[in-house]
């Protein structure tokens, strides 16, 4: 059965000034309604030859797509008289996203549990401001005065709630310690089509004794429909893996017991051909590795044990030491970095480093949490960054580490955050547990709040 449709009298507006993010709060616009988005996705351009079975026909061989428009979306106020909020925000010539949430039965100004769906416009623009008729000569011209803002922004999608599906059952028969999507979106040109969500991988531990079982990657090419396993051939059945990766055309494997990394070409892992290799070249015994970013085939890092960072422009080849202990001795348990600039990895006893050269200098600032591990961050920002910890709490800094601001979510201060990962800057997850259980906790403002999946 198909869902309701959307009707107009069933959407309400939200507004956050200055974008999406851990300290700016969503604001109920109950004046206010959205019309019409436009999303122009560019012009078709046929491209003809002669035809080859007629004179004077011609026929199509190709077609060349126009560059895709920006979205717009146009809004309307109701004019009070009081001094207009949303003409202040567009004259301080700020950007802000726009949120049109759906819903039937819930309470509209909830931005948390009043909805169903959810429409967004990020980074959002103001490209005019009107108002309709500000006076009246008669009685028959008396009517509410209404405030017009055309806003065009940088992306527009929707967001709909999840709840959590066991899957690969059969297939995970250790404990799933990474994921990862290693996938784009593709029309079919270049191999099969997907959404950017088909092609999946989980690293699992292996099983020491005997018999004993090696760290397998359980994997999916069609969104989880079927599911298949391979084993990491190059690790010992002694060796554990600590993190993988998606690094160009191969998933790499970095293990701290085995001091190396394992690669194989993704291609290979999913027709079951592949052939998997060990590097342990640059890598050194006193900063034995823990966690793996990278933004491409030839800008990979690594941080690991005694504050070592390392670097490779080539994975298949080594990884070369850009920080030897020098700026922190502390266990290094992740890093990220919002371009190849700038980048922060955070440790054991509230260790932070920092770079903002890609990792020619490094430098250590004063973490949010004294004497507490930190396990994870991400930076939204070159200023901007959330970082979790042992204790089971979240913090962020707009101020690149300067000052830190706890935040609270849903079963906080106890057990531990293990991971943060946002899809885009307004939708993200953390990973926490407690009790002995896991947890998958949402945010769709940025951060500002956190809701327990599913929701």
């Amino acid at each position: 059965m198909p869902s309701p449709l959307q009707r107009t009298p069933f959407t309400r507006v939200f507004t956050i000034e200055n974008r999406a993010g851990p300290a700016n709060n969503p604001t109920y616009n109950g004046l206010a309604r959205a019309q019409g988005v436009s999303f122009p996705q560019g012009d078709v351009t046929p491209v003809r030859i002669p035809s080859a079975s007629r004179y004077g026909d011609f026929d199509v061989v190709d077609k060349i797509r126009g560059q895709q428009g920006l979205p717009s979306l146009p809004l309307q106020f109701r004019m009070t008289t009081d001094l207009s909020e949303i003409l202040a925000i567009i004259q301080r010539e700020c950007d802000l996203d726009v949120q049109i949430h759906v819903g039937d039965c819930q309470t509209p100004d909830d931005f948390d549990n009043g909805w169903t769906k959810i429409h967004v416009l990020e980074e959002a623009t103001a490209t005019d401001y009107g108002t309709s008729e500000l006076g009246a000569l008669d009685s028959d011209q008396d009517a509410a005065i209404e405030e017009n803002v055309p806003l065009t922004g940088l992306a527009y999608y929707e967001i709909k709630r999840i709840t959590p599906e066991e899957l690969a059952t059969a297939e995970l028969t250790d404990e799933a310690i990474d994921v990862t999507i290693c996938d784009s979106v593709t029309c079919g040109e270049c191999g099969l089509p997907s959404d950017g969500c088909q092609r999946v991988f989980v690293l699992t531990t292996g099983t020491a004794g005997s018999p004993g079982l090696a760290a397998e990657i359980v994997f999916t090419s069609d969104g989880g429909a079927t599911f298949g396993s391979t084993a990491i051939t190059t690790l010992g059945l002694a060796n554990n893996p600590s993190a993988f990766a998606c690094v160009g055309t191969n998933l790499v494997v970095i293990s701290n017991d085995s001091d190396s990394l394992h690669y194989a070409p993704i291609v290979d892992i999913l027709n079951g051909t592949e052939t998997w290799t060990e590097v342990t070249t640059g890598f050194v015994a006193a900063g034995s590795p823990n966690e793996i970013f990278s933004l491409g085939r030839t800008k990979t890092w690594i941080v690991g044990d005694g504050g070592y960072v390392y670097f490779s422009e080539d994975i298949t080849a080594s990884v070369t030491v850009q920080t030897a202990g020098t700026v922190t001795i502390e266990i290094l348990s992740d890093i990220h970095g919002v371009d190849d600039q700038n980048l922060v990895a955070v440790g054991a006893s509230n260790a932070v480093i920092v770079t903002a050269n890609g990792g020619e200098t490094w430098g250590a600032i004063v973490g949010p949490n004294v004497g507490v591990d930190l396990n994870t961050v991400w930076m939204r920002s070159e200023l901007e960054w959330l970082v979790g910890d042992d204790g089971g709490q979240l913090w962020y800094t707009r101020d690149g580490g300067v000052s830190w601001t706890e935040k609270p979510f849903p079963g906080s201060g106890a057990g531990s955050v293990r991971d943060i990962e946002f899809a885009n800057d307004t939708v993200g997850y953390i990973a926490h547990d407690t009790g002995g259980a896991g947890r998958l906790l949402r945010t769709w403002n940025g951060g500002f709040s956190w809701n327990i999946v599913p929701k």
